[in-house]
């Protein structure tokens, strides 16, 4: 049973830079209660959750992929275009301007997450989010959106790519739809745009499926979500689920102990809440995704310097000091006339002293 509530008076900023598997993150993570683990795995829709305990702010997470909309504010950047047409470029270079571009706009809007690079494969023509995806092979997919990714995270956003994995179609997407694929295809088509993401894009966030692989769901798949992304390719970072509808079978409990950490909802549903909270598998599953969330945060925008103790902005800046310029100008000339008051009262005073000590002599 692994440690709950304890007092090392470590905060999440303290845990910035620090290694993956430094001896810290234990400490820090006994600090963690029971009811801090369930609220940052059950409410991760568009943000992860703030938790006071441990100084952990909220963060914004929005959709792409062609922009940033904030569903919390309904702020919106400008869009670029589809991804589509963006591999149609085949051109790295300005894919990854735009996902630079997505992270420079996400950064002013104060947005963390970005729901995007989407990556599914063009099976047909007629899918539904095909205008998502970037093309029919993996690897041309791979390699624009590892561009993509390392765009936005020169900025501090991290960038969940989805959806992971076998994705492909968007009819009875959420109605348990099972996808059948024999292992070679799997790697050399579906997950080799996720795997060069990865190793090449260095992502730290990714966005799971509705679908079933076979008998199973992505998000609850140990192969998928451990063996392969974290195992195999060396991701280190935080999984979330497709939006969190529930649909009759996605669930936090299942989630967690099969390598998804946290849930796309932000309100409470059956089962986004983890129910087994008593047993040491359960606990010690909730402290691995809660670990990876709270990684991945605070070593993006959100815990840089400048952010947690934000300067005033130049704009303001500019128009307190044009207003200084202004106040000494006004003062200035308000002296000046003051001046000029006085010395003309005094010229006026003397002139009729003068006038009177005439009157004086000549009387």
């Amino acid at each position: 049973m692994p440690t709950v509530g304890a007092k090392n008076n470590l905060k999440l900023v303290d845990m910035r830079g620090v290694a993956y598997d430094d001896a810290q993150w234990d400490l820090f993570l006994d600090q963690l209660t029971v009811d801090d683990m369930k609220e940052l795995i059950a409410m991760g829709g568009y943000q992860t959750a703030p938790l006071d305990s441990i100084g952990k702010v909220q963060t914004y997470d929005c959709d792409g992929p062609a922009s940033i909309n904030n569903n919390f504010t309904g702020q919106g950047s400008i869009g670029f275009a589809g991804t589509v047409m963006m591999a149609s470029t085949w051109n790295a270079e300005t894919v990854y301007k735009f996902g630079s571009s997505i992270g420079r706009m996400a950064d002013e809007m104060e947005v963390s997450g970005w729901y995007a690079p989407a990556m599914n494969i063009h099976r047909s023509a007629f899918s539904g989010r095909n205008f998502e995806y970037y093309s029919e092979d993996g690897v041309l997919s791979g390699k624009l959106a590892a561009q993509a990714i390392r765009g936005a995270e020169e900025h501090g956003v991290y960038a969940y790519i989805k959806h992971y994995a076998l994705n492909d179609q968007e009819t009875s997407r959420n109605s348990m739809l099972c996808t059948w694929a024999n292992e070679q295809s799997i790697r050399e088509i579906y997950l080799k745009p996720f795997e060069i993401s990865v190793k090449e894009g260095g992502a730290d966030a990714v966005m799971s499926g509705f679908n079933y692989i076979g008998t199973e769901w992505v998000g609850a798949s140990n192969a998928v979500c451990n063996i392969v992304l974290r195992d195999e390719w060396g991701f280190v970072g935080m999984v979330l689920t497709d939006y969190f509808g529930v649909y009759g079978y996605m669930n936090a409990d299942q989630a967690v102990r099969n390598g998804t950490d946290f849930c796309l909802v932000n309100y409470p549903t059956e089962t986004n809440y983890l129910k087994d909270t008593s047993s040491a598998t359960g606990l010690l599953a909730a402290r691995q995704a809660s670990k990876n969330i709270l990684y991945t945060v605070v070593n993006s925008r959100a815990y840089m310097e400048e952010n947690l103790n934000p300067g005033m902005p130049v704009w303001e800046i500019a128009i307190i000091a044009v207003d200084v310029v202004l106040v000494l100008a006004l003062v200035l000339v308000e002296v000046q006339v003051v001046k000029a008051y006085r010395k003309k009262a005094r010229q006026e005073a003397e002139a009729a002293a003068a006038a009177a000590a005439a009157v004086q002599s000549e009387e």
